[in-house]
């Protein structure tokens, strides 16, 4: 790269890119180069490429070559960094220099993704405009000892400061550029990931950035949201709220060096939600919303498949349960009511019963309008409950619908079966405590507006459900073709028996015991009266 003269130079993405896939051929190499300048032109931020390689591959005393146009009319025109001066020529260097820079450059690459996700994170950090430090609460400081105080009050002075919607924006587009470079490589529609041009901030990612201020007040005993986030709230966000968010610049990464390569099993890699179908709360394929799910968990990866939609549906309690009975795989829950979008994830088989049932990998949510998490602890195990009124007849006097934490008269999250008695409250013993519906809802019912059910975790865990659910609907449907299908020959003695009533063989008991009837022996379905009688009859 530094080699390269000023007019071969295209960007620091471009050229890493090339790079890396001239290995395989030329025209690789030429097809890669239009791939990535369209994702740069379209997909990530203005100079997110040469931003990223002059803070963090670059030694401090180091020039960038990118920083300035190239003679070939590409390049970064808008930058006017003061930290570094591009050049036109390379300096000779001495052979410490080289090995100097070889070795800052490849630890860069080491913390985009190989070091963890605190240090991708802070890569992620350092690429954003810095914004100055908020002074320190003097609340905060009544709940820390003199000693934690002194400490904290240092490290503040030092922490990196950043603009949390800048922060996740940049990481949805970079989710969007990984999944462009994907579908490339797959031969499926890359435009779907091109986000459409907007002007001013997306409500969905609002919702996930006011999600990391809201942890950042937190941490600091502050009722008021904070305007700019620090490190220790980047990385306390991403535990709780969005564990695979750091995954989207490591996997960005791996594509770029390694086109057309898989990522191994024991990487966490980002990959964008895809719907195949319609959706009431997905307005795009590039939808922010999606790249929210797809920050909660691994599972909320890949392919999305529509189980049930109130839209089309609709809000039928028969339809959602047997889009759901037997379904083999994870499921994500999406309800909206008024201004609010919250819901459940499920990592287990769906089936009916009075208990709750379902593993640790459950949690409910709120997506909108300020996303929030509320993961399970280990209190209790009652994660998921479905229990329909023809199950009991209603004579088990527990709550009949579909229900997340809380009893099994009174869950935490509830879809009544009738959608009348909706319910979702702010606490229980089973998931963290926090708000499900927003600060306009007076009380914890709600109606619901629109209904959708997925089926997630990537094509094959979609068609492995899916498989399950099918032969259990095959066995259902084969008990219920049993038990219409009758056994001729025991019905028939059944109705003689009597065991079943009928007037078709009423005469045989009314006969019975008396001395002047008896059977014609030429017929045994016949009866004979003496004025009747045969000559040769035995009587």
């Amino acid at each position: 790269l530094q080699e390269k003269t000023p007019k071969d130079r295209v960007s620091f993405l471009t050229d890493m890119g090339v790079a890396t896939a001239s290995l395989n051929s030329s025209d690789a190499a030429e097809e890669r180069m239009m791939l990535l300048q369209a994702a740069e032109h379209k997909i990530l931020p203005p100079d997110f490429g040469n931003t990223l390689y002059r803070k963090c591959l670059l030694r401090s005393q180091d020039r960038s070559s990118y920083d300035q146009p190239s003679s070939n009319g590409h390049g970064n025109p808008a930058s006017t960094s003061t930290t570094t001066t591009a050049t036109t020529t390379a300096a000779p260097v001495d052979e410490y220099s080289r090995v100097a820079r070889l070795e800052t450059f490849f630890d860069g690459i080491a913390k985009c993704g190989r070091r963890g996700n605190k240090a991708v994170l802070e890569v992620l950090m350092e690429c954003c405009q810095p914004q100055e430090a908020p002074p320190e609460s003097a609340q905060s400081s009544l709940f820390m000892s003199p000693v934690s105080t002194t400490t904290t009050a240092a490290s503040h002075k030092k922490s990196i400061y950043v603009d949390p919607y800048e922060l996740v924006n940049m990481g949805h587009r970079i989710g969007l550029a990984t999944a462009f470079l994907k579908a490339a490589e797959e031969d499926d529609d890359m435009g779907m990931f091109i986000p459409p041009k907007q002007e001013g901030k997306d409500s969905d990612l609002l919702a996930l950035a006011k999600s990391l201020q809201r942890c950042a007040s937190s941490r600091r005993y502050n009722t008021q949201l904070m305007e700019f986030v620090s490190k220790e709230d980047v990385l306390e966000w991403s535990e709780m709220v969005a564990p695979m968010f750091a995954s989207t610049l490591s996997t960005f990464f791996f594509s770029l060096l390694f086109p057309g390569r898989s990522a191994p099993p024991s990487r966490s890699s980002f990959d964008y939600p895809k719907i195949p179908a319609e959706s009431t709360f997905f307005r795009t394929p590039s939808s922010p919303l999606l790249f929210s799910f797809g920050c909660m968990s691994v599972s909320l990866g890949g392919e999305f498949y529509r189980l049930y939609t109130s839209a089309a549906d609709g809000l039928s309690f028969n339809r959602l349960q047997n889009s759901l009975l037997g379904y083999g795989g994870p499921t994500l829950i999406i309800i909206q009511s008024g201004d609010c979008i919250f819901g459940a994830f499920t990592a287990s088989p769906w089936k009916e019963s009075k208990d709750f049932y379902g593993n640790s990998d459950c949690f409910l949510y709120q997506a909108v309008p300020t996303m929030a998490v509320y993961r399970p602890t280990i209190s209790n195990s009652n994660f998921m409950y479905c229990n329909s009124h023809a199950r009991s007849k209603g004579y088990d006097q527990q709550a009949h619908g579909i229900g997340f934490g809380g009893t099994t008269d009174q869950p935490r999250l509830f879809i009544a079966e009738t959608f009348d008695d909706c319910r979702a409250s702010n606490r229980d013993l089973t998931f963290d405590n926090g708000s499900l519906l927003s600060a306009t809802f007076e009380t914890d019912h709600f109606e619901i507006d629109n209904l959708e059910v997925w089926g997630v975790g990537g094509t094959d865990v979609v068609q492995e459900a899916l498989g399950a659910r099918d032969r259990q609907r095959d066995i259902r449907a084969s008990n219920i073709r049993k038990a219409r299908k009758v056994d001729k020959a025991a019905f028939l003695d059944d109705l003689r028996s009597g065991l079943i009533e009928s007037k078709a063989f009423a005469h045989r008991e009314q006969i019975r015991g008396r001395d002047d009837v008896c059977i014609d022996p030429d017929d045994d379905k016949n009866y004979l009266h003496p004025n009747e009688k045969k000559s040769g009859s035995d009587w």
